[in-house]
């Protein structure tokens, strides 16, 4: 099942919302709410099942056939659009409105510092080409295309879409604590040749051999 930042607009998204509001919610419940028929209300909800975004809970009642109904998990709340974004820009003006610039860079420095740890098991390799493949890989996962380059100064490593766009936008802090990410996972020197804020297609990191 595909989702998108606007699910909740989508006929499987208007389902999960009237199993929101309601808390638990049967098929004729949903279908009364949307609009729509049983059979397309049961079509959607096997798609959400699939995708572990309902639970499921026989009920039984008096001498009359069982019958179900249908709550949200843990998860399914991450399927509709949320900007976080948002809150971390904020967040970023706060710390450096009231502690100075300095203070929001030392704070980036740290963020930076943990997610290098939390990705580390997820780009190894014993040499660089292996690691910056890796690194690439992840990116895509997290919704960034990258394009690889290998050149006879280096490796250049394009990124189009950027995970931090809200954020960076604001403040080119963000792009060096990035590239210091990428300088801790892949032991390597990293710099920023192109920047999509500067009206490139894309962000452009050449990363060397040696650590710079």
């Amino acid at each position: 099942m595909t989702l998108s930042w606007d699910f909740a607009n989508t006929p499987a998204g208007r389902v999960l919302k009237s199993i929101q509001i309601r808390g638990r919610a049967s098929i004729k419940d949903v279908a009364a709410d949307v609009g729509v028929t049983v059979s397309a209300v049961r079509l959607h909800v096997a798609q959400l099942q699939a995708s572990g975004a309902i639970h499921t809970e026989k009920v039984r009642e008096g001498v009359g056939r069982p019958y179900y109904v249908y709550s949200l998990t843990r998860q399914a709340h991450n399927l509709f659009y949320k900007d976080y974004g948002d809150l971390a820009r904020l967040l970023l003006e706060e710390v450096s409105e009231v502690q100075g610039p300095d203070a929001l860079q030392d704070v980036l420095d740290r963020v930076g510092q943990r997610l290098a740890e939390k990705y580390r098991a997820q780009v190894p390799g014993q040499d660089l080409a292996e690691r910056v493949d890796a690194w690439a890989e992840l990116l895509d996962q997290r919704g960034v295309t990258v394009e690889i380059e290998r050149t006879a100064e280096g490796i250049v490593l394009r990124e189009y879409g950027c995970p931090y766009q809200n954020i960076a936008t604001e403040n080119r802090a963000v792009c060096e604590m990035e590239r210091q990410v990428m300088v801790r996972l892949l032991n390597s020197g990293v710099r920023l040749t192109q920047c999509a804020l500067d009206g490139h297609r894309g962000c452009q990191f050449a990363i060397a051999e040696e650590n710079e």
